[in-house]
């Protein structure tokens, strides 16, 4: 039975079809659940409609596990880790692991994200069995008499507090959850791109990338921190214990009706753990050459190149400058029933239909260059490598265009041309890059002027832009498409500046000339350029 029709509702729903509780007992346990937040067996209790040990045995029948008569086995390290105030608070008893599972003796099973918290502590998945709360209260009452009345409630250190504030407010479902909850929407919301979560010294503040640029929504009291970074690791299936080290994981979230993915990054600092959120919002992103901002002709020329059986196409530029969002859009316009279309990614930003994607886990070994090998023995047409990394995955890029095969990938680099230098540096040699390269793609994104503002966007304030003149991002872009006196020069090792100046007489336009051009045009400003396009060197 999955976690979904796991609910208190259902439960008794299910006691009522078995013939143990009338449709008038059910809403009246619903109705004093919904007035009192009591788990359902309290509520059951206190209305007297069931015994606990019947109450018990019903809830393990209807979740399908065991119900637990005898509290043996139980692992008492677990037990002080999370704290026996939070343990018995919630009737949660660790047991020793039962392969590779954790077992955990519980009153209510319906309480995922105290059994969760505990699982995570404990980094090993639970199973649960289900006790009478009576047997597991009396199991407290018998610790404590055996221990010394000065440890009973008493925390031996700051950190096991910590880890049982963390875990209080996690289970509690209240503050914390509507807190996190509310920033995840206010992201989507305002179409933001990143939500940074980071602490200071006596707060916490949460930071939105908008449209490039980092903007504050607010700041919290520092109190709420450890609540605030529990909540977002345990919905993205973090060690909560952990914070020592890194850690990366992913979340989805249901948004106004719709399923929004994110990205998160965990990193310790000084003054706690720091965490970035990656909006990854399907529904808001349109695979559009020429929604993001492509002419006509660029678009022609774009597939002029992906029309080849063969070679590497490659989108470099920055963190954030859409060039994933870009493969894509080429991706979905050469994506046809006649082609096998394989993607390997980390992690996978876009669902395509029709199209095999596989995400990498360095963890166990799955890197880029192990998944394209493998990827390469499944008879693919083309394959989007979300990023050349290492010397490795360069070779393999390689030889796969050699072998009959498209490539599309991205490099971090400033320019097209730097995108040359930067495989030669990877121990690729000129020669087979002159053999397999077909284009290059340089790009950058631009903030939009606000079309509600006047031409002094930056004094204007409007609803539309909130006063900060841009509305929006388009793509500015330089297409450096391999034509075979470029292929030559390429394979005679001329230097970038080389390969530039004849890529600009064979019809390239620069990225800064564009900008220039868009400025002129009104559509965006001297100071976004600047911002964002090295006109200098560029």
């Amino acid at each position: 039975m999955t976690k979904g029709h796991m609910t208190p509702e259902a439960f008794l729903s299910a006691l009522e079809a078995a013939g143990h509780l009338t449709s008038e007992a059910v809403q009246r346990a619903l109705s004093v659940q919904a007035a009192t937040s009591h788990p359902v067996d309290i509520v059951m209790r206190e209305l007297a409609f069931m015994p606990d040990a019947q109450l018990a045995e019903a809830m393990a029948l209807f979740c399908q596990c065991d119900c637990c008569t005898v509290i043996a086995g139980v692992d008492e390290e677990l037990l002080e880790r999370i704290g026996t105030v939070f343990a018995q608070a919630h009737a949660i008893i660790p047991c020793q692991r039962q392969g590779d599972s954790l077992r955990l003796i519980v009153a209510d099973p319906f309480a995922f994200s105290t059994i969760g918290a505990v699982s995570y502590l404990a980094d090993l998945p639970a199973a649960i069995s289900v006790a009478p709360r009576l047997l597991i209260d009396e199991f407290f009452r018998e610790r404590a008499k055996g221990q010394n009345s000065s440890e009973t409630t008493d925390f031996q250190d700051s950190a096991e507090a910590e880890d049982v504030d963390r875990l209080l407010d996690i289970a509690r479902e209240a503050p914390i959850v509507k807190f996190v909850s509310r920033i995840l929407q206010r992201a989507v919301d305002e179409k933001a791109t990143d939500i940074h979560i980071e602490p200071l010294e006596d707060s916490i503040r949460i930071r939105l990338r908008r449209d490039g640029l980092l903007d504050t929504l607010e700041i919290v009291p520092k109190f709420n921190a450890a609540a605030v970074t529990s909540r977002i690791k345990i919905l993205s299936r973090l060690n909560i214990s952990e914070r020592r080290l890194p850690q990366d994981g992913r979340l989805r979230a249901s948004i106004r009706g719709q399923e929004v993915d994110f990205r998160v990054s965990v990193m310790p600092s000084i003054h706690g753990e720091t965490i970035v959120l990656r909006i990854l919002d399907r529904s808001n992103i349109r695979l559009d050459l020429a929604a993001l901002g492509y002419q006509p002709e660029s678009m022609a020329t774009i597939a002029r190149i992906v029309r080849r059986p063969n070679g590497i196409m490659l989108l470099t530029g920055p963190t954030g400058s859409g060039k994933t969002t870009t493969l894509y859009s080429i991706l979905s316009d050469i994506n046809d029933a006649k082609s096998k279309i394989f993607t390997v990614e980390d992690p996978v930003e876009y669902r395509l239909a029709g199209v095999t994607q596989l995400q990498v886990e360095p963890s166990i070994g799955l890197t880029f260059a192990t998944a394209l090998r493998s990827v390469l023995r499944q008879d693919p047409d083309i394959i989007l490598l979300g990023e050349i990394r290492d010397p490795e995955t360069a070779r393999i890029a390689v030889q796969a265009a050699l072998t009959g095969h498209l490539v599309l990938s991205t490099l971090h680099t400033n320019s097209a041309a730097g995108a040359i230098n930067r495989l030669r540096e990877m121990g690729v040699e000129s020669y087979l890059l002159a053999a397999t390269l077909r284009g290059i793609i340089g790009q950058r994104l631009l903030r939009k002027a606000c079309p509600h503002c006047s031409s002094h966007p930056a004094g204007i304030r409007c609803e539309t832009c909130n006063g900060a003149g841009y509305s929006g991002r388009r793509a500015v872009y330089e297409i450096l498409e391999v034509t075979e006196p470029i292929r030559e020069a390429i394979g005679r090792d001329l230097i970038q500046s080389e390969i530039e100046n004849l890529a600009i007489k064979e019809g390239m336009r620069p990225l800064a000339q564009q900008a220039s051009e868009l400025v002129a045009a009104g559509m965006t400003t001297i100071a976004e350029v600047s911002r964002v396009v090295d006109l200098q060197g560029e």
